[in-house]
Parts: C-alpha cells; sequence; structure tokens
C-alpha cells in the first residue's frame, strides 16, 4: 500500500517583532566568524517568510507584535515605513501593537531625575525605553487560537522565554495541538523554550535575502512607500 501524503495542518505564525529586529540588527554587525546581515533584510515580508516557516501547512494566518517606538524621529519614520508596508503587501498579516514607554530615569551626568531623553538639567541624552504588552498580546492570541481550533499547529518567532506558560497550556489541551519555535537570527536557542515546544530550529540569516518585500509599495491613493534609504543596501 502506497503513503498517502500527509494532509496539510493549519498553521499560524505568531511573530515578536521586536525579538525578530534585534536578531536581525545583531546580524548586521561583522562577525569574524558569521556572514554579516545586510541591512536590506529589515524590510522583510514577514508573511513570505512565514510561507517558508510552516513548508508544506497552510498558513491560515501571520500575527505580528510590536509596539510604536518613541523619541527618534527618524527611527520612527523608518519604522512606521515599514509597519505600513506590510500591513499593505501581506495579505494574511494581522497585527497587534502594544506600548513603548520611555521611564522616568536618573541622568548619570547630572544625577537628577527626568522624564525627557534629553536632560533639561546639563542636555545629557539618557534613553530607557521599555516595550510593553507584546509578550502578552502574542500569549493571549496563542490562547485563543488554540481553544477557538483556529490552528493545527502554532509557529512562534521569538526567543522570549516568557512565553513558556501558554505554550505549556496549549500542548496540554485536550485536543492536540502542536507548538513550534521559529528562533530569529543571532537570538540563540532559549533552553525553556526548547525543553517545552515540539520542535525549534533557527531562522538562516542567508535566506532572508530571498524574503524582501518590494522597493516600491503603491498605497491605495496613488502614493508610494519606499524603502528607507539606511535600509537600501547590501
Amino acid at each position: 500500500m502506497e503513503n498517502l501524503p500527509l494532509k496539510p495542518e493549519r498553521a499560524i505564525v505568531y511573530i515578536d517583532g521586536f525579538n525578530l529586529y534585534f536578531g536581525l540588527r545583531a546580524g548586521t554587525v561583522k562577525h569574524e566568524k558569521q556572514k554579516r546581515i545586510p541591512k536590506k533584510s529589515y524590510w522583510l515580508d514577514v508573511q513570505k517568510l512565514s510561507e517558508r516557516i510552516v513548508k508544506h501547512n497552510e498558513l491560515v494566518a501571520v500575527k505580528y507584535f510590536t509596539a510604536r517606538i518613541k523619541g527618534n524621529q527618524t527611527k520612527q519614520h523608518r519604522q512606521n515605513t515599514f509597519l505600513n508596508a506590510i500591513q499593505l503587501h501581506c495579505s494574511k498579516l494581522q497585527m497587534f501593537e502594544g506600548n513603548y514607554l520611555l521611564r522616568k530615569m536618573f541622568c548619570g551626568k547630572c544625577r537628577k531625575f527626568s522624564s525627557n531623553i534629553v536632560c533639561p538639567f546639563c542636555k545629557n541624552v539618557n534613553i530607557f525605553p521599555e516595550e510593553k504588552k507584546s509578550d502578552v498580546n502574542i500569549a493571549t492570541q496563542m490562547l485563543k487560537d488554540a481553544y477557538e481550533n483556529n490552528f493545527d499547529i502554532a509557529y512562534l518567532v521569538s526567543g522570549d522565554s516568557d512565553l513558556v506558560p501558554p505554550i505549556q497550556i496549549i500542548r496540554t489541551m485536550s485536543s492536540p495541538k502542536k507548538v513550534g519555535i521559529a528562533f530569529p537570527p543571532n537570538r540563540g536557542g532559549s533552553k525553556e523554550l526548547n525543553a517545552v515546544a515540539d520542535f525549534t530550529f533557527q531562522i538562516s540569516s542567508t535566506i532572508l535575502k530571498n524574503y524582501l518585500l518590494p522597493d516600491v509599495i503603491l498605497k491605495p491613493d496613488g502614493s508610494e512607500l519606499r524603502i528607507p534609504s539606511k535600509w537600501n543596501v547590501q
């Protein structure tokens, strides 16, 4: 009797946007034993990458979790351009935004407290940002989708061990669900995540050049979104 091909499983990919970004950013710095990732990799087509991650399975949705940064208008513009681009270009994308906070900070130069990035007393620049709610949003969506039977297998793109508890719950549900971890480039393999997932693997930095957005994306009003010039380098 011939072996019948396995039926594709319904898959949802959950992307920890900051965890993925910082993995890419770490790779843009050249290391002795590692090939540098081009900055153009920031302009990532997250849906195409997700299709690669799930392979033969049916990609139901891509859920992307992030927060709009504050404190640097140039970086804000680059991030907003990217987020707008993936929302326009990726038909299966759902975006969930947390909060990006600038904590009240202690100035190391004049030793006074201020909520401003630029200390009003001595003009020293102090940046201590915090991203809030993304891990909670990821956990909530994974659990919600599992209980509503929206997937057979979940792929989590993150190296954040704070997401161990929801994975443990999902894998002990009466309706069998599988969870795989796709570690971003340069984010290592969390022992805690390795221990609770059905399987784990590392996203290879060498394949990212095959999963980029078009350099120019047309908006419905006819205007254009272009890859930021600082990223448009190999």
